[in-house]
């Protein structure tokens, strides 16, 4: 009974407190979370204030049911991934049931089936009937309760033991878009959510032992009657979730950021044992709010929580949410191995704070603008921090970076498609295509004329369209403000839209002359190294509009007798290296030695450090 009395205290200053908070915004969620470990269930109630923001009235609108697509192997997600996603064998079974929805305190017409956007044995999406009308401008209260059921964690939610990740747990209103159409979708086995920005107000009930990381930052706290309920504030973010363990431990920091009106205080939770772990977490927190902060604008919330899930529970690693992201590694991190399961996850998950975050473009429709993006974050950081060799390596004077990585596991091999394809367009290869292609695309960016300029570019697309939802042309049109009228269409709308390559290769080298051509059809300026008889080296341009370069072996400065195309390494669209030099003589240098030593390279960027 107490613990009931105090969750209705709690509840009743959350409805008068946020009511100032919420106004501010045309969206807000006042959402309360009682978890059943037992039952493996998440009692919940929403009070949802949702505005017309487009220029067309609307009698309907559209709620996520993102949790569904756990409740059988029927759902868009479990046939489009395979049940394989995050390396989980056993689904279980999970799901929203909804026990009440009132619009405006009426009850409200809805159904999972038989509309436009429906998909058969699909219930992620619910249709939402308003009636009256809701006119541009006009806003309505929306009242749902629901009980949430978790599976055994898979694909960033669910259950271990007694570890809980709640996320994708609430009914969610889809993206209305100005011109007045939905964008709203089913749970795709690639790509994640788009959302409106709201405020979002969260009073979480878990038993009294259990320590919790959620969005936002804590206003409130109180035990009593063997539970403990927090409350999280949190404003302009597009989701909220949190995690629940008894056995918690916490490492915390400050981070006082520049041009910030405040500072972060940033907290990590990590099962006991991952002492060490954690240490490398928060410090690499540390380092990428400064270093994403400087590039593309501060971090603007006081709080950011970093959860590591425990043993067994990798279905909960490396996801992102507002103020909050799950992380990955084993509980010692080896010191000089900068490696995928600790600073990588990390400034990867970190990175998404603001490409997504800050921005919440549609990740279904254009994934590259989200992973993509991160993607190349997360490698020019740790660049930052530890040099080329980060998650890369050396032998024998061989340098292998992430980026050269990058290109290797996007272009070698079996064919890509353009990374610019929406989430669901990709059955096999979203990896390759959406992380690894975008970042290999922007890399020879930003390596063929300038890092200062590619991330003064990359820098103004952020800033400009925070809070703001933008499409690629915001993209384009920052890289054409920061280049010239033009660039996207010459090189990142083929590149991203189109799949094109910018290969360059040694096509002739004899006795009477070299010649190199351009593949791909990409205009990208490239150096071309000759090696002359007498030992001297020289270099030599290939305009970025040439399609072929050609030059007698007699030349002033010593007969030519090699050749090497892009020796800095520039060009990371370029499929083969092993046709980038020649030496002069009967046959060019051997292929096959080429290609043993990519495959070398390739090694060391798994294995390496």
């Amino acid at each position: 009974m107490r613990a009931a009395i105090l969750t209705l205290v709690l509840l009743c200053a959350v409805a008068s407190i946020v009511t100032t908070p919420a106004a501010a915004q045309d969206h807000a969620y006042i959402l309360s979370a009682r978890l059943d470990p037992d039952a493996h269930t998440v009692k919940g109630t929403a009070a949802i204030t949702w505005t017309n923001q487009s220029t067309l009235p609307q009698d309907h609108l559209f709620l996520h049911l993102y949790l569904n697509a756990f409740r059988d192997r029927e759902s868009v997600f479990m046939r489009e991934s395979g049940g394989q996603l995050r390396n989980v064998e056993t689904t279980g079974v999970g799901g929203i049931e909804i026990t009440s929805l009132q619009v405006d305190n009426h009850d409200a017409e809805r159904m999972t089936e038989g509309f436009p956007e429906a998909r058969e044995d699909d219930a992620t999406q619910m249709r939402v009937a308003l009636s009256p009308t809701v006119a541009p401008g006009a806003r309505v209260t929306i009242d749902v309760e629901w009980v949430a059921t978790l599976p055994p964690v898979f694909a960033r939610s669910g259950y271990h033991g007694d570890f809980y990740m709640v996320g994708q747990w609430f009914p969610k209103v889809a993206r209305l878009e100005p011109n007045g159409e939905w964008a709203t979708f089913p749970y795709h086995g690639h790509g994640e959510f788009y959302a409106d920005f709201a405020t979002y107000d969260l009073t979480i009930d878990v038993p009294e032992d259990y320590v919790v990381g959620a969005t936002g930052e804590r206003v409130e706290h109180a035990v009593s009657g063997g539970r403990a309920v927090s409350r999280y504030v949190a404003e302009r973010v597009h989701d909220t979730a949190f995690a629940a363990a008894p056995w918690f431990e916490e490492q915390t920091a400050r981070f006082a950021q520049l041009g910030a009106e405040h500072a972060v205080e940033v907290r990590c939770l990590y099962p006991p044992g991952y002492d060490a772990a954690a240490e490398v977490h928060v410090r690499t927190a540390l380092a990428g709010l400064a270093h994403f902060g400087n590039l593309y604008g501060p971090y603007p919330h006081p709080t950011l929580t970093i959860i590591a899930p425990p043993r067994g529970a990798d279905g909960a690693a490396g996801m992102e949410y507002p103020t909050l992201f799950t992380t990955a590694g084993e509980w010692f991190p080896v010191p000089w191995l900068h490696n995928a399961w600790h600073e990588e996850v990390t400034a990867h998950e970190l990175a998404h704070q603001w490409f997504q975050g800050l921005l919440a473009s549609n990740e279904v429709a254009w994934p590259m603008l989200d992973e993509g993006l991160t993607s190349w974050a997360t490698q020019d950081l740790l660049r930052a921090l530890y040099g080329e060799r980060a998650n890369g390596g050396s032998l024998v004077g061989i340098t292998i970076d992430g980026f050269e990585f990058s290109r290797l596991f996007a272009l070698r091999g079996r064919r890509t498609l353009p990374p610019g394809r929406p989430a669901n367009a990709f059955h096999r290869g979203y990896g390759r295509s959406v992380y690894a292609r975008t970042t290999a695309i922007l890399e020879t960016v930003s390596r063929t004329w300038g890092r200062a300029r590619f991330v003064r570019a990359l820098g103004e697309y952020a800033r400009r369209h925070r809070f703001s939802h933008p499409v690629p042309d915001d993209l384009f049109a920052s890289f054409d403000a920061a280049y010239w009228p033009g660039f996207s269409s010459a090189v990142l709308r083929p590149a991203m839209l189109d799949g094109a390559i910018a290969a360059v290769r040694v096509q002739r080298l004899d006795e009477e002359a070299v010649v190199v051509e351009r593949l791909g059809g990409l205009p990208i300026p490239t150096a071309i190294e000759l090696h002359h008889d007498g030992g001297e080296i020289s270099r030599v341009s290939f305009p970025q509009r040439d399609v072929r370069y050609s030059r007698p072996v007699a030349d002033p400065a010593g007969t030519i007798t090699g050749v090497e195309v892009d020796p800095d390494h520039h060009g990371l669209l370029d499929p083969d290296r092993a046709d980038d030099f020649a030496r002069v003589g009967p046959a060019p240098a051997d292929p096959w030695f080429a290609r043993l030593l990519t495959f070398a390279q390739f090694v060391l960027s798994v294995a390496g450090p």
